[in-house]
């Protein structure tokens, strides 16, 4: 069964892949702004957005599963007094 709570992508490189749809979520705001300014349909980057947001929550889910699970490693280095 294929696991939906985790990607093929190395968790240590799910930071990058965060933080350039925020950047992109970001650009395509400034888009619906301008267009919208303009008169014209935002409705496609609308849609893009949407499609930004669940993949960042996804992403920011990984991540911080991801560093949940590297500080309760440290937790449990310092608690056996290896760190």
């Amino acid at each position: 069964m294929h696991n939906t709570t985790t990607t093929p992508v190395p968790n240590h490189k799910l930071s990058h892949w965060l933080f350039a749809v925020q950047h992109c979520q970001h650009v395509l705001r400034q888009r619906i702004v301008n267009a919208e300014q303009q008169g014209f349909s935002p409705d496609y980057d609308q849609s893009q957005l949407e499609t930004l947001n669940d993949l960042q929550q996804f992403l920011a889910m990984s991540w911080t599963e991801y560093m949940d699970k590297i500080e309760a490693n440290i937790k449990e280095l310092e608690a056996m007094g290896n760190v």
